[in-house]
């Protein structure tokens, strides 16, 4: 029997979140395990098909974790999620590897458990919770204690159209960028925000997310990291978008609307402007990582 795991893109920080909002979109990697008489992974580069493959290493101290022996397995690859763009495709692997490890040997995981023991292996949850539990989560961890993860429903008709230029942007360098220190007002100034856009993002209000979604933390930083940042911000809010984001660190960026036309019009204007970029329109994914089995 194989199981097949199912793990969606999440975009971190959604702007004025840093490190605490994220949520998970339409957008999917798929991981497919199998007993083994050897470790064998397929769908990926060749220097990832070995020990080293984030899948197999998650898949390991899960196991670990519970106190069992690892086994060789076979992995298949199937991700449309592309690599170091902001979109959590290291926090798929993590979480695949975990589902994984579950589902042959036959251990029921909870989405709770699911976090904390994907929260441990990456540092955050910021990614792994949206990824896990679907929707839009605002994660914290208190000192010395498990992650609360706080799960909001997210307004169907809202639409992502999510922009992939075909560079990175190294999460150090992102992070380097970033004051270590800010004022009273800057928290203040995120705080009630953040407040208004996970508010807005559940009732589909786009004013009240466009009044929201202005951070001062961390995206002016950024967006110096990202060329084409200022003419597609231009393009997404002259076309009828409410805001756009930086997804993680980047170098994707995402805008808002609930106009199904204005987003499908936006993706084919920015797709015919910059023909090397990835350009989707995405949804909320709601129900998080999936798991079925094949006999």
């Amino acid at each position: 029997m194989s199981v097949t795991i199912a793990v969606p893109a999440t975009s971190a920080n959604l702007g004025i979140g840093y490190d605490c909002l994220g949520m998970a979109v339409s957008l999917y990697s798929r991981f497919t395990f199998d007993r083994a008489e050897k470790l064998t992974i397929t769908g990926c580069p060749e220097k990832y098909r070995n020990e080293d493959n984030l899948v197999y290493r998650s898949f390991v101290l899960a196991l670990e974790h519970w106190g069992e022996e690892p086994f060789p397995i076979a992995i298949d690859i199937d991700t449309s999620i592309p690599v170091s763009r902001g979109l959590g495709s290291s926090s798929t692997c993590t979480v695949a590897g975990i589902m994984g490890a579950a589902a042959l040997t036959g251990r029921i995981v909870g989405r709770a458990e699911a976090v904390s023991i994907a929260t441990q292996m990456e540092g955050h949850p910021d990614n792994v919770a949206p990824a896990i539990m679907g929707s839009l989560v605002c994660s914290f961890t208190p000192e010395g204690a498990l992650p609360h993860c706080i799960r909001y429903d997210v307004n169907p008709h809202l639409k992502f159209i999510t922009i992939i230029p075909p560079y990175e942007v190294k999460t150090e360098s992102a992070r380097k960028i970033v004051p270590k220190e800010v004022s009273l007002s800057t928290a203040v100034w995120q705080m009630g925000r953040i407040s208004g856009l996970t508010r807005g993002l559940e009732s589909g209000d786009v004013e009240l997310i466009a009044a929201a979604c202005e951070d001062k933390l961390q995206e002016p930083y950024r967006k110096t990291l990202i060329p084409d940042y200022e003419d597609v911000r231009r393009i997404c809010l002259d076309g009828g978008a409410c805001t756009m984001w930086i997804s993680g660190s980047g170098s994707t960026m995402m805008a808002v609307t609930a106009d199904g036309l204005v987003a499908e019009s936006l993706r084919a204007r920015l797709a015919s402007l910059y023909p090397t970029f990835e350009v989707h329109v995405l949804e909320c994914d709601t129900k998080g990582v999936r798991i079925s089995y094949d006999a």
